[in-house]
């Protein structure tokens, strides 16, 4: 049988795990007792003021939430659904990857099932962002990277390219991914492919689609690289190379370790892996530049992972030819999905706050990404989802209280996107003035008027505050016992009598972090 023929069999198993994990997303999202991801009401925000580039990421994600705006509406359900969509293609392309390097119906079952399975991918399919679909497209990336190499046919980099530039615009950091397999080629027989007309129309290609975001980005002097700069420094933990390694273990399925180890070990050593070794040398690439930057978010090499559980597929699934290890692969997988259920409830918003803290204890689980969010009662990825909507209420009570003339010429001000998207969210249902915000994209979206006398700011510290208007008062907090330490306690303050003009101050209120 040819390569990437897919029988009937393997088709339907495909197709049934990619239906499965598509439905769980879907259905976790419309019966969850969580809301949104504190992410997602930013999305929300940039989806309503289209442009070819944002602060802190590309347009393209934020396009299609705008177009699943119009189709599906605005509630967690109908945001949740193109991410389930890009994680049940990306188990598809992945079984696709296994056929096309020699697999069987096993190596197409071990690879899909640690995919469905992986924390990551849980997690990134379980709220809108741009990871879920960074996710798919470098998938789809390396399963053409294959197919050319097979076919040794360079026209495939016209396709490649395309999808490159569509990563490009929906994750700058796609680039790494890119930069890790080109070094891998160039140290490969593969490098042969690079010297073509194909290569250099393909990467064409894919500079034209990103050149709008570009050409955003000049007219702006560049902001996502301030925000990346300050990203590395004030929000990731600084960790050691063991912290490092054991995170990578983690959000691909500690359970699933011998498999993607196997993937690794077949593209850098075995004869069958030869011609792909420059995929093994692109992840050591990848995983040498998390050691060198010490960063604490494991997810940033997580699309890789999908290529190594289809190599580790295909070695587990050949293993029944040899009469010793005949079931070595129907143990790996009862064992990594077994392992796998245990953490679906910590990257899943599916058991309620008390009963998922209790949980997360009894199984020892704990993993902090962010300076300001550790040893929270929570992960931050789940505690981010709680309280938006009693916010926005604590705040309409706020501003009800204010006499009905200061009412007229108030404004919500806040320093965090988080916050400020829930206001511009739940501001018709309580019928709240006009949002403005300091915290990345919001700060390019302008000031309000220096007519306006009277700002209600939630989430911003008391100190600049007294030094910026006449009088503050502290009008309430808003409290949320399973969110983390920063939504805690949200003080909301009514500061009235700025002495600055908000046009001329406004760019030293910026906040890219």
């Amino acid at each position: 049988m040819r390569r990437g023929h897919l029988p009937r069999n393997e088709l339907l198993l495909l197709l049934g795990l990619s239906l499965v994990i598509f439905l769980y997303q879907v259905l976790t999202a419309a019966f969850s007792p969580y809301g949104y991801f504190i992410d997602e009401l930013y999305y929300l925000a940039c989806s309503k003021r289209l442009a070819f580039g944002y602060v802190d990421h590309p347009p393209l994600a934020v396009w299609l939430l705008a177009i699943s705006r119009v189709v599906l509406g605005e509630s967690v359900t109908a945001l949740r659904v193109f991410p389930a969509l890009a994680i049940s293609g990306t188990v598809f392309i992945t079984g696709l990857t296994a056929r096309r390097l020699g697999g069987g119906l096993m190596a197409i079952l071990l690879a899909c099932v640690a995919t469905v399975l992986a924390p990551d991918y849980l997690l990134m399919g379980s709220f809108f962002s741009v990871n879920a679909f960074e996710i798919l497209v470098w998938t789809g990336i390396l399963y053409l990277v294959i197919r050319m190499v097979q076919e040794d046919n360079p026209r495939w980099w016209l396709a490649i390219g395309i999808l490159l530039g569509l990563g490009l615009e929906t994750k700058h950091t796609m680039l790494v991914y890119a930069v890790a397999l080109l070094l891998g080629m160039v140290f490969t027989r593969a490098r042969r492919l690079l010297f073509t007309k194909w290569f250099v129309a393909g990467m064409l290609i894919g500079f034209l689609l990103v050149l709008p975001n570009l050409v955003w980005q000049y007219s702006k002097g560049f902001p996502s690289l301030e925000f990346y700069r300050n990203a590395m420094s004030g929000k990731n933990i600084p960790s050691g190379s063991v912290d490092i390694l054991a995170a990578q273990i983690l959000i691909a399925n500690r359970f699933a370790l011998p498999l993607w180890i196997a993937g690794l070990f077949y593209f850098l050593f075995l004869p069958g892996g030869r011609k792909y070794r420059f995929l093994g040398l692109a992840y050591l690439v990848l995983l040498l530049a998390m050691l060198l930057s010490g960063s604490s978010r494991p997810d940033r090499i997580a699309a890789m992972y999908t290529v190594l559980f289809a190599a580790g597929g295909v070695w587990f699934g050949n293993l029944p030819q040899r009469q010793a290890l005949r079931y070595a692969a129907l143990l790996l997988l009862i064992v990594l999905t077994a392992g796998g259920l245990v953490y679906v409830p910590a990257f899943s918003p599916i058991l309620p706050p008390p009963l998922l803290h209790r949980y997360l204890s009894a199984i020892g689980f704990s993993l902090d990404l962010e300076i300001g969010k550790t040893n929270e009662l929570l992960p931050q990825w789940i505690a981010d989802r709680l309280s938006w909507r009693e916010l926005a209420q604590d705040v309409a009570t706020v501003y009800r209280g204010l006499p009905p003339e200061e009412q007229r010429n108030a404004v919500l001000v806040s320093t965090s996107y988080g916050e400020a998207g829930a206001l511009e969210l739940y501001g018709p249902d309580f019928a709240l003035p006009p949002v403005f915000g300091t915290h990345n994209s919001y700060h390019d979206w302008g000031p309000p008027s220096d007519s306006v006398k009277t700002y209600i700011v939630v989430f911003a510290d008391r100190e600049p505050l007294n030094r910026q208007f006449d009088t503050v008062v502290e009008a309430a907090v808003h409290t949320c016992e399973y969110c983390t330490r920063p939504q805690r306690e949200i003080p909301i303050y009514i500061a009235r009598g700025p002495r600055f003009s908000a046009k001329a101050a406004w760019p030293t209120f910026k906040k890219y972090h």
